[in-house]
């Protein structure tokens, strides 16, 4: 934080610099994008349908320039994290009232953006295109649902829109951990308090632990990652109290798996045991580009029947696949496979499509 000091003190104000970020962020109005990649000796690139394309009539950006526009969004606390760790992730709303999660790193010793907007308006589960058997999870009484993907696959609108459910139709005390805070929520029939990791909380762990020992219905975490909040969320989910929480993981046997293996050797009988009673269901979602050039949400969902909750407890989750397929009638389960033939069916997406995927979800699951 000292370094930055003075130096950042004689550039926040630059006039030039302000008025290149206002058409950076109308340039993002203007053309829909959902992202904006702003790094040193590239034009600023926004990703507009999908494809990334520079933004019209900006030069280069400089080291300079750089240093301005990301220490400016940036507060003491910030910097000097940025100082320590070399990269981290914020949210900021603009004068514009858009907001973005920031994610701010170093590449060839140079500071570099990536900007990736945060809808204002929360979408149903329905506007998000998510399946019935999915859609059931927004009021489910208790337990632990996982929202899984690739990076971009909207695990982050799927998780905000059951707490938007649950806030409009609930009087619930609903508690957020997140890294950052993106999504505003305002105060409906609910509750809602908003706690970020490193300024409210210390880590996604304690704050689990906290939430154990206060009265809280429904919990929020946009980042399940590290072993220890992966063993605080089966606990939180064994309280009765529901949790939706994002986890790094493209297939529901790997996120399973990992956090059976986030318990010592000698506690895994115990960990499978009590994810087959606290687990709710998983959704792995990914997002695929349509015949008319948009996106289209696939979705995968399990929520776990007896033969299912069999398997996890006997750690036999290779069968899980073949449990799925077989229980397709049953309306908490839903394949990829399936999800990606329906949408060739309703013309979205081509049979090169089927044909790309299908085999894909086949090895994955």
């Amino acid at each position: 934080m000292r370094r930055f000091g003075l130096e950042l003190k004689n550039k926040l104000m630059d006039t030039s610099v302000e008025l290149v970020i206002r058409k950076l962020l109308s340039a993002v109005d203007t053309y829909r994008a959902t992202d904006l990649h702003l790094s040193v000796g590239n034009p600023p690139m926004m990703r507009v349908a999908g494809k990334l394309a520079p933004v019209p009539d900006q030069p280069l950006l400089t080291p300079s320039f750089m240093e301005t526009i990301v220490l400016s969004w940036l507060d003491d606390d910030d910097r000097e994290r940025l100082y320590e760790k070399k990269d981290l992730t914020v949210a900021k709303t603009f004068e514009n009232k858009k907001r973005f999660r920031i994610s701010v790193f170093y590449q060839q010793g140079h500071l570099s953006a990536a900007l990736m907007l945060v809808p204002d308006i929360i979408p149903t589960v329905q506007q998000l295109g998510l399946p019935v058997a999915a859609q059931q999870l927004a009021s489910v009484n208790s337990g632990l649902v996982l929202v899984i993907g690739p990076y971009g696959s909207q695990q982050d609108l799927t998780i905000a829109s059951f707490i938007e459910s649950r806030n409009q139709n609930t009087q619930s005390h609903i508690v957020t951990i997140e890294e950052p805070v993106e999504v505003l929520f305002n105060d409906n029939r609910s509750v809602i308090d908003q706690r970020e990791v490193g300024k409210d909380v210390p880590s996604v762990a304690q704050g689990l632990k906290f939430i154990l020992e206060e009265d809280v219905d429904v919990v929020m975490v946009t980042d399940l990652s590290d072993h220890d909040a992966m063993r605080m969320a089966l606990q939180v989910a064994g309280s009765g109290k529901v949790i939706y929480a994002i986890m790094n993981a493209t297939t529901i046997v790997g996120a399973l798996t990992t956090i059976i293996h986030s318990y010592p050797g000698e506690d895994q009988d115990q960990a499978r045991s009590e994810l087959a009673g606290n687990l709710a269901g998983v959704i792995n979602q990914r997002l695929v580009t349509s015949v008319a050039g948009d996106k289209v949400m696939l979705a995968e969902v399990m929520v776990p029947n007896d033969p299912i909750k069999n398997i996890i407890q006997t750690g036999e989750l290779a069968q899980l696949p073949n449990a799925m397929q077989t229980s397709v009638g049953d309306p908490g389960i839903r394949t990829m496979t399936l999800a990606v033939q329906e949408a060739a069916q309703r013309g979205l997406i081509t049979r090169q499509d089927v044909d790309r995927l299908v085999p894909q979800q086949r090895r994955l699951t």
